[in-house]
């Protein structure tokens, strides 16, 4: 993102724009390459008041998620990773978040995966601007880490070099665009 917040974020509450957003992931696979998902169906909101970010509000469709291989993809859906048929959602929800001058940005929330909420950090930029009709917009870009165990995501096999089939860290890769709904004066 590259356009730096300049002045005061407008009141109001602003909806995803799901085409021009992407909810991410990425774990390190055999221990050479990291391999990435995202999850297009995804809904949600922030709100803004007095010139500051006052809540973030996220939801995934678990069945949604996309990768390169469709017998990837379907174990993933399975009990041993995200238990999509029990957990049909993965949420986030912001508790605090910080935004300077510049546009660096670092979020402090909840993330609920399989039925597990755990703190997470979300690290990134926010970049603010008109569309081309008069829509006020927002852009977040951030990034973070999770141990994907403490989720009850804990499936793995070890390879002959004692290296994990799947790493345990898991990155997060959120970039986000929102439409102001409603300015408040």
């Amino acid at each position: 993102m590259s356009t730096a917040v300049t002045t005061q974020l407008p009141a109001g509450t602003w909806a995803l724009d799901t085409i021009h957003s992407t909810v991410g992931f990425g774990v390190k696979h055999l221990g050479i390459n990291t391999y990435r998902g995202s999850f297009p169906g995804i809904e949600g909101h922030l709100v803004t008041d007095g010139g500051r970010i006052t809540e973030i509000v996220g939801t995934a469709t678990i069945d949604s998620l996309v990768t390169k291989d469709a017998t990837l993809t379907g174990h993933l859906l399975t009990p041993d990773f995200f238990d999509a048929a029990n957990h049909p959602t993965g949420t986030f929800r912001s508790s605090s978040v910080e935004l300077a001058d510049d546009g660096a940005l670092r979020i402090e929330g909840e993330l609920t995966l399989r039925g597990v909420t755990r703190p997470v950090t979300l690290t990134g930029e926010l970049g603010l601007g008109q569309d081309p009709y008069g829509n006020t917009r927002v852009g977040i870009a951030v990034t973070g880490q999770i141990d994907r165990r403490e989720f009850g995501i804990s499936w793995n096999t070890i390879m002959d070099n004692g290296v994990p089939a799947v790493a345990e860290r898991v990155s997060l890769d959120w970039e986000v665009e929102a439409i102001l709904a409603g300015a408040e004066a």
